[in-house]
């Protein structure tokens, strides 16, 4: 028997493999109200609000009447709940005065005082407050915007989520306190309002008009929405729900997709959970500007319109956007609207799943996007986040409800949980896994859950005990490296010997934790066959030796594999053969590794040759982007010029091929990478691309409709990045003159790419400058990331200047964004230590392990440019040894 596998061996012996975990651990706990964490008491319960609004924009203020209906568990003197920069007066129980009334902004509680206990039963607390109408993206906020026609007006929204809803009214602000809302505002009679639940009557007075929403069902605070202003809307019934698509009025008819969008997927959802969406209604809520992406409030989602309105200006990318993130939204209203999570420890149950049917439902309906390769790059920047040794759990723990918004991190909660997700459907099957969803959410519709409770239900399915893997993906940081050791007989067959330790980018082996790996292995082009690896090494038969092996096949996996070096040379040998996830899987894996110094460059640029000319947009964007991790590594330095002719030799076959226009039949995909690679091949210098680019601009500033809306940022962008003064002049003419904020977005972000210090200077004073509108000002904190590719150094100083301005349209997650993502944009502008320290001073100290987490990825980074320059030098110094 001979045994294939130097580099593996070696590994094992390094690095041994840990300790089983304990073989008999307690199942994960179940809901149960009484110990939901919270600091909220839960010996008084709301049941019902009814809570009128007066809201005064032009005073930034509100005035408001609130009356709780509350269950007494137990006998009690005191009433806690949440509130936030109000005013209470006239405060009640059951008509009759209190003793006292404290509030404390601090701590974001008021306490009610009562005259003596009351009994446990049912009593009602009345009280009215004033309040503040926020200018940021929380609680109830003010959005100001300016027309397409360059008309400025201003509307209310809300965004609740994870404990602003106090913002707005005082309540419990807890998910685990579920209630019936039921809410009237009174605004200006020439608004339109819109709210969860359907108008049921509306009152004029003047020039104000009230508006009476119908009661929601029990849901938890944060999901409660209120709009109004000069909007309008576009509408279609189908299958007994109204569906309603609302926008500034004049935009609504971009709410024509969406509309169909909605009205198809909530068909989908319909089926799959086998629970029918419970409200009569559901709203599409376009908001110009005010936050980034959207928020499930159930029966009433808002958007930020970039994020639900199609223009003629859009692209295909912005259809897909459009397509995904409702997806997303309306995945919510059973994943954390009907079926809450129970503490925001679990938000996974919400987010992950969230992702995961977006996902699902968007590859469904859209089969020429291939979206699951296309969530490749999601996927990867999970595992990257993951990587590291600060990195955190799934389900991660959570203090308080002040420190909710710490747990929105999209790398772990949103997109590890989507992959894992995805890996537990394959292993379970489809269906079962269905099955498993439909009687979770039929248990525990209008109610609360942890994880536990979900295990339970897909346990119960059919899938055996899935519960202890769900658990070990879920309750422990990171995942696993599987090392493949092949061996074969003197027949061919093939056995492998497969071991397991946490992969970590740094200090690969030093890593605790253990994983039950649902693998997919395939050998050559045949089927694959799921195997679960639970266990520190586990043996089996795999096909035979002179096949190419997978043990990621359909990449399905969350989990790095090494092959052996025997192994590893016939899967590049036969690479061209292999099924497009599979060469996917491996180009992930091979370049992680090199990253992690447990494999030299050359085996991962052996593989990116091996593709060819082979057009599959997933592969080549995984290798345009490692060629420009190296390619700017290179700047500087005397290995630059040569490097930059290797990735533009390595690419330029395939873009040739693909050329600069699209034929009628071409999949979307196919026309992202032609413009991907021209991109790459204009930035990395390639004259003849250049000179295309120029010609095509030129026309472009002539006729805007001589570049396709999809071509323009590949153009633009290209222009830019080898721009003189009089370019940079007609690109911000250009910009200055978009007809709308899709136009804006690509037109100003192509200005950031110049790669002249001078003009640089120029892009960063506009990129704070008011040529930006208000609604637009989420785009600011971008623009300073695109300039940062090229000039760091220009970019730290404007962030640093400007910092409160451009993360105040980030809240409330701008403090997070600032500990834990503004260290790997701004690693290569100053010493790692002078930005620790600065960062550490403007922080919470709940964010220092998010700080931690940025502080290593930043050095990770500042090492790899290192290794990576060293490595590509070398190779390419021994390609050139060779041809000599």
């Amino acid at each position: 028997m001979r045994t294939r596998g130097v580099l593996c061996l070696a590994l094992a012996l390094a690095f041994p493999v840990t300790s089983a975990l304990a073989q008999s651990a307690p199942p994960p706990p179940r809901f149960e109200f009484a110990k939901a964490p919270g600091r909220l008491p839960k010996n008084v319960v709301p049941l019902e609000y009814s809570i009128a609004l007066t809201p005064n924009a032009a005073e930034r203020a509100v005035a408001g009447t609130v009356s709780v209906a509350l269950s007494f568990k137990t006998a009690s003197a005191t009433i806690q709940f949440n509130s936030l920069n109000q005013k209470l007066s006239k405060v009640l129980l059951d008509g009759k005065p209190v003793k006292a009334v404290v509030s404390d902004d601090k701590a974001q509680l008021t306490t009610v005082t009562l005259a003596k206990p009351a009994a446990p039963g049912r009593h009602t607390l009345s009280f009215s407050y004033v309040g503040q109408i926020e200018k940021e993206p929380r609680g109830l906020f003010l959005q100001e915007y300016v027309t397409p026609a360059g008309v400025k007006d201003a509307m209310l929204t809300t965004q609740f989520e994870a404990t602003d809803a106090r913002r707005m009214f005082p309540c419990w602000d807890e998910p685990a306190f579920r209630a019936v809302f039921r809410l009237s505002v009174t605004v200006p009679a020439r608004w339109a309002v819109y709210s969860n639940m359907p108008e049921t009557s509306r009152s004029v007075q003047g020039e104000l008009a009230t508006t009476r929403f119908a009661p929601t069902p029990k849901m938890p605070s944060y999901l409660v929405e209120f709009t109004g202003g000069d909007l309008a809307h576009i509408s279609a019934e189908r299958d007994g729900t109204m569906f309603r698509v609302a926008a500034v009025r004049g935009q609504e008819q971009g709410g024509k997709q969406a509309l169909a969008n909605a009205q198809q997927i909530l068909a989908d959802y319909n089926d799959y959970f086998g629970v029918r969406y419970p409200l009569p209604k559901l709203d599409s809520i376009a908001i110009p500007g005010g936050f980034g992406g959207a928020m499930e409030n159930w029966g009433a989602i808002t958007y930020n319109d970039q994020a639900l309105l199609i223009t003629p200006s859009s692209t295909m990318g912005n259809r897909q956007k459009v397509y995904s993130i409702q997806a997303h939204e309306m995945a919510h209203q059973w994943f954390g609207d009907l079926v809450t999570m129970g503490w925001w420890d679990e938000l996974w149950l919400n987010e992950s799943f969230a992702s995961w049917m977006a996902a699902r439902q968007t590859d469904l309906r859209n089969p020429g996007w291939r979206w699951w390769e296309q969530q490749d790059e999601s996927k990867e920047g999970a595992m990257r986040a993951d990587s590291r040794a600060t990195s955190h759990a799934i389900v991660q723990h959570v203090i308080n409800e002040l420190e909710a918004a710490n747990a929105f991190d999209p790398a772990i909660t949103y997109n590890k949980g989507q992959a894992v997700l995805r890996m537990l459907e394959a292993y379970m099957g489809p269906d079962t896994f269905r099955n498993g969803i439909r009687g979770y959410m039929k248990a525990h519709a209008y109610s609360n859950t942890l994880s536990g409770d979900l295990w339970k239900a897909l346990d119960a399915a059919g899938a055996g005990n899935v519960s202890e893997i769900a658990t070990a993906w879920t309750s422990q940081p990171g995942f696993p490296l599987v090392s493949v050791i092949a061996s074969c007989d003197i027949f061919g067959s093939r056995t492998i010997n497969l071991m397991q330790q946490r992969f970590l980018l740094q200090g690969l082996g030093s890593g605790k934790g253990r994983w039950p790996v649902p693998l997919q292995v395939r050998s050559g082009t045949g089927a694959a066959r799921p195997v679960l690896f639970d266990g520190d090494q586990q043996s089996m038969a795999a096909g035979r030796c002179d096949e190419p092996l997978s043990v990621n096949a359909g990449a399905l996996g969350y989990y790095r594999v090494a092959y052996d070096d025997f192994t590893l040379t016939q899967n590049t040998a036969s690479f061209g053969t292999l099924p497009e996830a599979d060469r996917i899987a491996l180009l992930d894996d091979q370049w992680a590794l090199v990253g992690a110094g447990a494999q030299p460059l050359g085996s991962y640029l052996a593989l990116a040759s091996a593709m060819g000319a082979t057009p599959n947009q997933r592969a080549w964007e995984q290798i345009s982007g490692a060629l420009d991790t190296i390619e700017t590594a290179e700047r500087g330095t005397p290995g630059h010029a040569a490097f930059a002719a290797y990735a533009r030799a390595l690419i330029k076959p395939l873009s040739t091929q693909l050329g600069w226009e699209a034929r009628a039949d071409e999949a979307p995909g196919m026309q992202k990478l032609r413009r991907a690679l021209l991109a790459d091949l204009g930035k990395w210098g390639d004259r003849e691309v250049i000179a295309g680019a120029r010609q095509r601009f030129a026309a472009f500033v002539a006729d805007r409709k001589a570049i396709a809306a999809d071509d323009q940022a590949m153009v633009l962008q290209t222009v830019a990045a080898n721009a003189t003064a009089a370019d940079f002049e007609q690109l911000h003419a250009v910009a200055k003159s978009a007809r709308n904020e899709t136009e804006m977005r690509r037109f100003y972000t192509a200005l950031m790419r110049v790669r002249d210090p001078a003009l640089a200077r120029q892009a960063a004073a506009i990129a704070l400058s008011d040529e930006i509108p208000k609604q637009a000002d989420l785009v600011r904190m971008s623009l300073v990331g695109v300039l940062a590719d090229e000039h760091p150094q220009l970019a730290w100083s404007v962030f640093a200047e400007h910092n409160e301005r451009l993360l105040a349209p980030q809240q409330p997650f701008g403090p997070m964004i600032l500990a834990q993502y503004s260290p790997e944009m701004f690693w290569r502008a100053l010493p790692l230590d002078e930005l620790e320290a600065w960062i550490k001073g403007r922080v919470p100290a709940d964010l220092l392990p998010n700080l931690g987490r940025g502080m290593e990825a930043a050095r990770f980074k500042l090492a790899e440019k290192a290794m990576l320059v060293q490595s590509a030098d070398a190779y390419l110094g021994s390609k050139v040894a060779r041809a000599d």
